[in-house]
């Protein structure tokens, strides 16, 4: 791609890097066959015989203890055998890491400090297309790995410190999943499992099945994978809400007082149907000891049809009483009663929003590799897809005849209460006309990402340089996005006369068990997915495309690296340059336009490891690194929400985050199974990115507009302390530990110090478990205090209360070759609950997930 006015950003030389130019410059290098021989040693020093729960934890201790850089491992112990429900639960277990639970599931993890965002996932090595909605990560660049199957995953590695032949993109750390070669196994092998899973607050089942199969040929010359696997799983999320900041609307009561409240507020149901598919197909050809040939193709399927069902209070569409309002020492009405005005409008009203989100990625990579005697050579070429498409309907029903039936009260002392007038209100589904909004929409996404990369490593005659490392890479990114609304004819819908019980879903009920209080919203009618029969009859043929936008990127990046070793220490050195041209095109109050836009990074990095003692290693390291914003951050487009007043404003000029970060850690390794280990990191970085919402006076939206734009506003800094420990007792019993210690925050656009988004201060996980020949026990728990979150339009210091997890899994090993499984995810039923501490610590949210129970079985051979 060319830029017609390219803006270069080329940031002056920092002393990390004139340090490593220097070391660089100053090392002199001779061929030696003989440091061959001894690297492909090392990379074996460990032999891992064990079997069960303690060969998984081994054989990831002895990635980590030989690795150059902060590298922290999960090693799937065989097939099918990873050691937790899925990849983001096994991450958690990783010093450093927190996760974040949007829906129940990990979505996504928060490494040293660092927003969810800001770290990379890859697949084999290498970046991968994604799309998705709200609930399975917003338009980032890192691949959602709710997508892949535990059961195709050999293990991942987690690089922490910067190397500079690994893929920029990560201030927080890159999780590099790795899926089977057929070489690498057992001739013959085959898998297959099925699992049941629970849901406890859906009160229903869910089935899922795996399979894989590897061949080789008698010589070991040619294999071929195949695996499958597909899930369906309920995911059940009942939630009280409040939205935008507390007292961010001011209402004149019937006593003529202005009163800050909230203005909106919510009991939901969200009830998703979600199925997963996982395809992977590996083919290998080594003719030779010294050169192979690898193609592989993944391909991952996701559907996740759901209804989300909300009562919804809208203060403003009735009168306040002033005789029922209680404030709160901050002047914001926590209990009132709002009666309907009589206007056509129902205060208290049923919003059914159903969607049928279906996303699709695949990734193909043909790759060779080369090994002479003293040197080799990686070529990689590949391209991922992703497409999204996500169809949306939503509705508003409620009594708009007799309007006074649709009055309220509520409390938002603590966990919404929300009280109707009229409690025969919701005892009928013919209580409830359509009215307001009847919209049809496809959200449709597509990401593209193509790459050429080459790998050099030159192995060197020298006392101090092992070998040198170099390579190029090029990649195409593309991201589109768009809206493409046929939204019903309202008044020809109303006048059809439809009510909810044209589209009855029953009623649900026994919402909110584990925070709700006496009056929150537990009961209430439900709209069924009929509604789309009606909305496919009746929209206009005509498309208004709205929110549509593209961004491409060229992204060129080069590297070298020079490994070290000598009597007690080992490492590398390097730098990565990256370049970087941007197009974003698109259009903002209907105004078409582009933005170009070009910068080039250098990127510096130093990783140190020495062995104090046979057992005890010393590592430091130091690194600069990039995080590029998100596609929605970047794009030249608007989402105007009318019915909310608000309205989402793109910034194509947002520069990448930098980082320069630092490490320090020391590590005792027991035995082969054990460790003792503490870490202490900092990361420097400028050019945060924030998002800032005020009102304004935006065109199609309103005067009183909550606008929300991305700013680079400042910095921020990160510094805390890793602990972990490891051991296996040797009697089949043992245990992992890991407490993290983050101290973050940033420069507001106000200038204030404020805390890092999803970011806990302290946060730890414990398990333990026990085996033998015939039982594999593990009981997981995990903490973490609470942190700053978004949601529903809180504001910025919404504070979450803090979060513990307790899971469990038995496995029976009922023959060699046949386990029986049976697992436990959130035993303790435990709820995320948001606070507003500067409103007077109001409760803005609550989010009840349930627990899940899993019953299945495997065989092996």
């Amino acid at each position: 791609m060319k830029t017609n006015q390219p803006v270069a950003v080329t940031p002056k030389a920092t002393r990390l890097s004139l340090c490593i130019g220097a070391a660089l410059c100053a090392m002199t290098f001779n061929l030696s066959a003989q440091e061959s021989k001894q690297l492909a040693e090392n990379d074996n020093i460990e032999t891992i015989e064990v079997r069960g729960i303690r060969r998984s934890l081994t054989k990831a201790l002895n990635t980590k203890r030989f690795a150059n850089a902060v590298v922290d491992s999960i090693s799937a112990e065989d097939i099918g055998k990873f050691p937790d429900k899925n990849i983001g639960d096994a991450l958690q277990r990783i010093p450093g890491v927190t996760v974040v639970r949007t829906f129940g599931e990990v979505n996504g993890v928060t490494i040293r400090g660092t927003a969810p965002e800001h770290s990379m996932v890859l697949l084999n090595g290498q970046n991968v297309a994604s799309v998705g909605w709200f609930d399975l990560g917003g338009m980032n660049r890192s691949f959602n790995f709710e997508m892949l199957a535990s059961e195709q995953i050999a293990g991942m590695d987690v690089y922490k410190s910067v190397e500079s032949n690994i893929n920029e993109g990560a201030m927080g750390g890159t999780v590099n999943l790795k899926t089977r070669k057929p070489l690498d196994m057992d001739a013959g092998t085959v898998f297959a499992s099925v699992e049941g899973m629970y849901h406890n607050n859906a009160e229903d089942w869910s089935p899922a099945y795996s399979a894989l199969g590897s061949w080789k040929n008698d010589s070991e010359t040619f294999g071929v994978l195949l695996a499958y696997s597909n899930e369906e799983s309920k995911v059940y999320r009942e939630t009280l809400s409040n939205f935008g900041p507390a007292g961010n609307a001011t209402f004149t009561d019937s006593n003529g007082v202005e009163r800050s409240s909230y203005g909106a507020m919510s009991s939901i149901l969200f009830d998703e149907d979600r199925e997963r598919a996982s395809s992977q197909l590996t083919l290998q050809y080594a003719p030779s000891d010294n050169l192979s040939f690898n193609l592989n193709y993944n391909l991952f399927e996701l559907k996740n049809d759901h209804v989300n069902s909300a009562m919804f209070a809208i203060v403003g569409f009735g009168q306040m009483q002033g005789d029922s309002v209680v404030e709160n020492a901050n002047g914001i009405v926590t209990q009132a009663t709002s009666l309907a005005s009589g206007a056509g409008l129902a205060p208290l009203f049923n919003n059914a929003v159903l969607r049928k989100p279906d996303m699709q990625t695949d990734a193909l990579n043909f790759t060779v590799e080369y090994e002479a005697d003293t040197w080799s050579a990686d070529f990689v070429i590949g391209k991922s897809d992703a497409k999204g498409e996500t169809l949306q309907s939503s509705t508003w029903w409620g009594d708009i005849t007799n309007t006074e039936n649709s009055s309220f009260s509520f409390d938002v002392a603590g966990p919404l209460e929300l009280i109707p007038t009229n409690q025969a209100y919701l005892d009928s589904h013919s209580n409830f006309d359509l009215f307001q909004e009847f919209t049809y929409i496809n959200y449709i996404r597509e990401n593209e990402i193509d790459y050429a990369q080459a790998d050099f490593t030159f192995l060197l005659e020298s006392d101090l340089v092992t070998s040198i490392q170099a390579g190029l890479k090029y990649q195409q990114q593309a991201f589109s996005s768009q809206g493409n609304y046929q939204d019903l004819d309202l008044a020809a819908a109303m006048a059809d006369g439809l009510s909810l019980a044209d589209f009855n879903g029953g009623f649900v009920s026994g919402l909110h068990s584990a925070e709700g209080r006496a009056g929150s919203m537990s009961s209430f009618p439900v709209a069924s997915r009929d509604i789309w029969r009606y909305a496919e009859a009746n929209k206009p043929s005509s498309i208004s495309v709205r929110d549509a936008f593209s961004i491409e990127e060229d992204i060129t990046a080069a590297y070298v690296k020079a490994n070290f070793s000598g009597e007690g220490f080992r490492g590398n050195v390097g730098l990565r340059i990256v370049d970087t041209d941007i197009l974003s095109v698109g259009e903002i109050n209907g105004v078409a336009g582009e933005v170009e836009k070009s910068y080039t990074n250098y990127l510096p990095s130093v990783n140190v490891a020495m062995d104090l003692l046979d057992d005890l290693i010393f590592r430091v390291a130091a690194g600069s690194t990039v995080s590029r914003p998100d596609y929605d951050d970047m794009k030249v487009a608007d989402i105007i929400s009318e019915s909310f007043q608000t309205a989402n404003v793109g910034s194509p000029e947002l520069n990448p985050y930098k980082s320069d970060q630092y490490d320090m850690g020391l590590e005792y390794y027991f035995n082969p199974s054990s460790i003792v280990g503490a870490t202490f990191f900092i990361k420097n970085i400028s050019d945060y990115i924030e998002q800032t919402t005020a009102k304004e006076n935006y065109a199609g939206c309103g005067p009183e507009c909550l606008v929300t734009r991305s700013r680079n506003v400042g910095t921020a800094d990160v510094q805390g302390i890793e602990l972990q420990y490891q051991h296996d007792f040797g009697n089949g019993f043992g245990a992992q530990f890991n407490y993290t210690y983050t101290d973050s925050a940033r420069t507001n656009s106000a200038g204030e110090e404020v805390p890092i988004e999803e970011v806990s201060k302290n946060s730890f996980n414990l398990s333990g478990y026990f085996e033998n020949e015939m039982f594999s026990v593990r009981l997981a728990y995990n903490y973490r205090d609470d942190w700053v979150r978004q949601y529903n339009g809180s504001s910025l210091d919404s504070l979450n209360d803090a979060y513990d997890q307790l899971d469990a899994s038995v496995i029976w090993h009922v023959t060699e070759n046949v386990d029986m499984s049976f697992e436990a995810v959130n035993l303790l039923n435990e709820a995320l609950v948001l606070r507003q501490p500067k409103a007077g610590n109001i409760v803005h949210s609550v989010d009840e997930f349930g627990t899940r129970y899993f019953v299945g079985a495997s065989i092996r051979f």
